[in-house]
């Protein structure tokens, strides 16, 4: 079953098809919610309330703009960011999550996988991530933590694919710089 069948199915009154697109995009969603540096908890929460503004403006939806997956990504997206900046108010010096350990998965330099296998490195790297600027880190995460097409991450952030081109060079060029000033993972 794609996801257009399942749309048209809830649209039609069948509230137990969406069901199915929960169950499609639950993990994928705490994956991307993760790379935002949410806590567990605060991701679970977002994404309940991510699905359940889909679910209310699913007859909005207009799969000739946007895959269902990026036009949820966005939702989330829009959710995270609003999360934190609510987060920052109120403890502007947070410390990075435990759940951002998936986020390993970059390899900035060469050699880097290996060497992520410790937890220190992977403290290193997900601190390094934390300090880039949000635009930048994001397109980081959407290429490739959740491995979306260019395509995809242009609409989720409402840019050209020039632009994710170019904020994920920068991204990258600054993720090796943070690192090499923090004891680079594999050297």
């Amino acid at each position: 079953m794609d996801d257009g069948f399942l749309i048209r199915q809830v649209l039609s009154g069948n509230r137990n098809a969406f069901r199915f697109l929960v169950l499609r995009y639950q993990r994928p969603l705490f994956r991307f919610l993760g790379g935002f540096g949410l806590v567990q908890a605060v991701a679970e929460e977002l994404a309940q309330e991510t699905f359940l503004r889909a679910y209310r403006g699913l007859s909005g939806y207009d799969a000739s703009k946007a895959k269902f997956s990026s036009w949820l990504l966005t939702i989330a997206k829009h959710l995270a960011m609003n999360e934190k900046a609510r987060r920052h108010q109120r403890a502007p010096h947070a410390d990075v999550s435990d759940s951002e350990a998936e986020l390993s998965g970059l390899a900035p330099v060469p050699g880097v996988h290996e060497a992520l296998e410790t937890e220190e490195c992977r403290t290193r790297v997900q601190r390094a991530l934390q300090r880039l600027p949000e635009v930048l880190r994001s397109a980081l995460v959407l290429a490739y933590l959740k491995e979306l097409s260019l395509d995809d991450i242009a609409t989720i952030e409402r840019c050209s694919v020039g632009a994710v081109k170019s904020r994920i060079f920068r991204g990258k060029q600054l993720l090796r710089v943070e690192l090499a000033e923090t004891e680079s993972c594999g050297s």
